[in-house]
């Protein structure tokens, strides 16, 4: 029978020789090669009748070096599936073994050593209940309160179609036609669009268009409209397609205003309040200036909390580094192993980066067992479900069915699936470190917060990332 023995050479560090004894795998071959034998058809031999030697010299080296490996492949599976070690990467060959040369006339047993690492037992330190960090707070300034008022008051206005005037909100539909002079050019392009009148890029024939109203006619270059390429200008005003490629038009089009369409502000009053916030949350302006603060706060409230999680991963990687040793050269071996595009080079550059990465994994998995995080199918779908909210926008309607789909089709993929749980593990690790700990709140200017992550980017900058393929199960 096959055998593996380890051979532990320091703690983090190890040896993994794997015997494949030529009792164990010679039937095998023995039975391949009748399997080959009974299908071949040579030229020169009838079907099955390839003399067995005549096999064994054309596909006895291939056939014995698939049993073979197979074999070994099979005992290191069992073995790690055995052992309780934890292991780091995959096993290397060692390089001190000797090259295996699989001869079919001569059958000997096979020795393959491998070199392993693994991280040694630890107990997490730095986890004192009396341990304080800062989180930022940011002052919101008034004119953002008031941005985001005034864009509630238009989401939640009344749409309406202004005959009389025009102003530089209001979205217009125009019809082109190409001019030929002062004439409407015979067979020439024609083109109907919508803009908003704040968005007209030439400034002299916004200035026009704002003295016009609907009905009215206006001479119009389609470049003026936006600040835009040639394609942009042909795709989205002129509504060309790609079967238009060859059209050429000219520069001067008559333009008909169609349609005036504005939206008219609600009212600050109670029922807009109740209407936005839910029925007597507040019941003055200036509260709900102050929900509307928070509700502009609550995005950089993430922000900060993503700076409260770095800061807290960082303290724990430092505390544990000197426990968390790693095997630094069988690692940096693995890596080049592992991808073409890990090069010796990028690895020594980037193992670091890399390396803390590793141990926050490890101390995560620590976290997750001392905090008791478990995971059930609702949370992910849950999970998921949210962040498809919040990427589709109101696209799903409250329409569950079409919401599950989707969530269905993301949980067979498996890059998505590991991705998600990833994320609600860190979730529910970092609302378990705020309860841990102490937390202090620290008054932060919105102008200096963006200063503090703009830093905080610069020091991330990722670099060329380390490849690490992904083993199959």
């Amino acid at each position: 029978m096959p055998k593996v023995v380890r051979e532990d050479i320091d703690n983090l560090n190890a040896v993994l020789t794997v015997t494949v004894d030529k009792a164990s795998y010679e039937p095998k071959f023995i039975e391949e090669l009748k399997n080959y034998k009974n299908k071949a058809q040579m030229k020169g031999f009838r079907k099955g009748k390839t003399p067995t030697s005549f096999i064994k010299k054309i596909y006895g080296k291939s056939i014995l070096a698939e049993i073979v490996q197979n074999m070994l492949q099979e005992e290191l599976g069992k073995f790690f599936q055995e052992d309780e070690t934890n292991y780091l990467g995959q096993p290397i060959p060692n390089d001190n073994s000797e090259a295996v040369n699989f001869d079919p006339r001569d059958l000997s047993d096979y020795e393959f050593k491998f070199d392993v690492g693994f991280v040694p037992e630890f107990e997490l330190i730095g986890m004192e209940s009396i341990k304080s960090f800062e989180k930022y707070v940011v002052e919101i300034p008034d004119n953002m309160v008031d941005e985001e008022i005034d864009r509630i008051q238009k989401q939640k206005g009344e749409r309406i179609d202004a005959e009389d005037t025009i102003i530089e909100n209001d979205m217009i539909s125009m019809t082109m036609k190409e001019l030929d002079g002062d004439e409407i050019k015979e067979g020439g392009w024609e083109s109907t669009f919508s803009i908003l009148v704040s968005r007209i890029a030439n400034e002299d024939l916004k200035k026009e268009i704002l003295t016009k109203k609907k009905g009215d006619k206006v001479r119009v270059n389609p470049h003026d409209l936006e600040d835009a390429d040639e394609t942009h200008i042909r795709k989205y005003i002129l509504n060309m397609t790609e079967d238009d490629t060859d059209v050429i038009v000219g520069d001067s089009f008559e333009a008909i205003i169609n349609s005036v369409n504005r939206v008219v502000p609600s009212e600050l009053n109670q029922e807009f309040f109740d209407g936005y916030l839910g029925a007597g949350k507040v019941s003055s302006e200036a509260e709900f200036r102050e929900e509307v603060r928070k509700d502009v706060g609550a995005y950089h409230s993430g922000e900060s909390d993503g700076l409260l999680f770095r800061a807290m991963r960082k303290d724990l990687i430092a505390n544990n580094k000197e426990q968390l040793a790693l095997p630094d050269e069988f690692l940096k071996k693995w890596l080049v192993a592992s991808s073409e595009q890990n090069t010796p080079e990028l690895v020594d550059r980037d193992y670091d980066r890399f390396s803390d990465n590793l141990r926050w994994s490890l101390i995560s998995t620590k976290l997750t067992d001392q905090f008791e995080i478990k995971l059930e199918e609702a949370d992910i779908r849950n999970h998921l479900a949210k962040k498809i909210s919040s990427y589709m926008g109101g696209y799903f309607g409250g329409n569950e069915e079409m919401m599950n789909n989707m969530v269905d089709r993301l949980l067979q993929d498996r890059e998505q699936l590991t991705k998600a749980s990833e994320e609600l593990v860190d979730e529910r690790v970092f609302q378990s470190l705020k309860s841990n700990f102490a937390i202090t709140d620290r008054s932060i200017t919105l102008e200096d917060f963006k200063e503090v992550l703009e830093k905080v980017r610069e020091e991330d900058a990722p670099p060329p990332v380390i490849q690490v393929e992904d083993e199959e199960e």
